[in-house]
């Protein structure tokens, strides 16, 4: 009896030097964990380089709102490092504060320019590109310079091909060149049938059409549009359109039938005038036979 009670007491005491053990393992483990934690994000600041730890320093405080403070790290950053990856980035971040946040779009320009000067293996160059023909064009309407910057862009077969060749056709139009205007479009349409601005180049040729006086084509290129893109935001316009070419050529029935179809049409109260001055017209002329 004895024996056996002291060897139940024994294995009691086993069972507890384990558990204080393992206990101790596991506090050991979170302990390192918790060390490893707290150190790890020291060690990776001190693995990072001056821009790097600069650059993360900017991006911050332009989170936080402080834009003066953050460029004037940025700047830092480019005239101090100019050799490093991070230059191109920071003459990038500052020409975007300019533009977007300081609103001097003639800064931004010259910075975006600076970026092409400068760094023209950056993966911000494209970026930088399309922001400098963005301002040339939208800020400054220099219309004629921004046609060679989009066709710079051009060269570049981005992706975004279609997208640079409507903008160098709306150039020409600004610039009141309509037949280099709708030729543009006429390019977009055949070189990239599946593009989101077909519908859109279609409506814009139609009327570049007009102002040249070659109604027929003008009103295919409408047509085309209602039969291809039927839920366009465009079609109910060139539906109003072509009535109106009707019109205008005393086919007032027709003119009527198709104003009466145009159940969606945007303004309806003008098309209701148009329609009931078109009644009037077909009655007076019926009256007068």
């Amino acid at each position: 009896m004895k024996k056996q009670l002291k060897q139940e007491l024994k294995s009691q005491e086993t069972k507890k030097n384990k558990k204080i053990k393992s206990t101790r393992w596991l506090l050991l483990v979170v302990l390192c964990v918790l060390l490893v934690g707290g150190l790890y994000p020291v060690y990776r600041q001190r693995q990072l380089t001056t821009p790097q730890r600069l650059m993360n320093n900017a991006a911050e405080q332009e989170s936080l709102g402080q834009t003066a403070a953050a460029e004037k790290i940025y700047r830092a950053i480019y005239q101090d490092h100019k050799d490093t990856e991070e230059a191109a980035e920071a003459l990038f971040r500052i020409a975007r504060l300019q533009q977007y946040d300081n609103r001097d779009t003639q800064q931004a320009l010259l910075s975006y320019l600076q970026l092409e000067k400068d760094y023209p293996a950056s993966q911000r160059l494209l970026a930088a590109q399309q922001e400098s023909a963005r301002i040339i064009k939208y800020s400054l309407r220099d219309y004629s310079q921004a046609i060679g910057y989009y066709q710079q862009l051009l060269e570049a077969q981005d992706g975004a091909e279609d997208q640079y060749i409507y903008e160098i056709a709306d150039c020409y139009f600004r610039l009141e060149n309509y037949t280099q205007a709708r030729i543009e479009l006429e390019i977009l349409i055949e070189d990239f049938p599946e593009s989101s601005l077909i519908a859109d180049a279609l409506y814009r040729k139609g009327g570049l059409l007009l102002l040249e006086n070659r109604v027929d084509a003008a009103q295919e290129s409408w047509s085309q549009l209602i039969e291809l893109y039927p839920e366009s935001s465009y079609r109910p316009q060139a539906e109003f359109n072509l009535a109106k070419l009707l019109e205008e050529e005393d086919l007032l029935v027709e003119a009527l039938e198709q104003y009466q179809k145009l159940t969606d049409f945007p303004r309806p109260a003008m098309l209701q005038d148009k329609i009931e001055h078109l009644k009037q017209r077909i009655a007076a002329k019926k009256r007068a036979i």
